[in-house]
């Protein structure tokens, strides 16, 4: 059974790169850990995580809908029919009011 392009296809992963370069313009890109964690979840899978603080967590629940907004936005810059959804949600659970509060503040 043929399957379409996906954002953890070499392609889709370099689509990713661009995008995150274009939107986030202060950054060198994604760190291969982060580009791990990101390219499955706009393929539309689950994920979780547990790294140390500073590890770059916080890319994978921001970066996607970035992504995507930039995705639907733009879709005649980009490779045709990667999975997308039109209205990206983000969904944070934090373990302690101070790190809820961290992230409220980051944002």
């Amino acid at each position: 059974m043929a399957r379409g392009p996906r954002w953890q296809d070499p392609s889709g992963r370099k689509v990713l790169q661009t995008i995150v370069k274009k939107v986030l313009p202060w950054i060198d890109g994604l760190r291969p850990v982060q580009e791990d964690l990101v390219a499955p979840i706009l393929d539309g899978e689950d994920i979780l995580c547990c790294t140390a603080i500073g590890d770059g967590k916080s890319a994978a629940f921001s970066v996607p809908i970035l992504v995507l907004n930039e995705y639907n936005a733009n879709k005649h810059l980009y490779p045709p029919h990667l999975p997308t959804c039109l209205h990206p949600v983000g969904l944070i659970v934090t373990p302690t009011k101070g790190l809820a509060n961290n992230i409220v503040s980051l944002m």
